[in-house]
């Protein structure tokens, strides 16, 4: 009886990394795309951003998309890596961007981390943070 609990139990961990590898992947696209309608439906409207840009919330991130002040020409994620703590699931990754942000030309290395929740069977992301890294 155990082992079939622990085989559910790996089991919806894998689900459920499936399921923010999935949203991660329509994020990026809809990062580059511009895709504003895309990114609002995947970010809890409480989310909140850490990273050097202005603004620390969703409505300020999609704000500065839908305006054009913020534009990714190319993302890159590679690494990527999923933790799940039950309804929390922390995904860790090296970004590869090439972006504007307010006219100004910006090309770099982030080391990414993005903290999904689950919320009557619905995950969104809740928090994002990006530092610069050297290559």
């Amino acid at each position: 009886m155990v082992g079939q609990v622990d085989n559910s139990q790996l089991r919806r961990v894998k689900q459920t990394e499936s399921e923010i590898r999935r949203i991660n992947q329509q994020w990026v696209n809809a990062l580059v795309r511009g895709d504003t309608a895309t990114l609002n439906s995947l970010m809890d409207e409480g989310c909140v951003f850490s990273y050097a840009l202005e603004g620390d919330d969703r409505d300020q991130f999609i704000g500065d998309i839908g305006s054009g002040d913020l534009k990714v020409e190319s993302l890159k994620r590679e690494n990527v890596e999923i933790r799940i703590y039950g309804s929390a699931g922390v995904l860790v990754a090296f970004d590869t961007a090439d972006w504007r942000y307010k006219g100004r030309h910006i090309r770099g290395y982030y080391r990414t981390m993005q903290v999904y929740a689950e919320r009557d069977g619905v995950w969104q992301i809740v928090a994002v943070h990006a530092s610069p890294i050297a290559a």
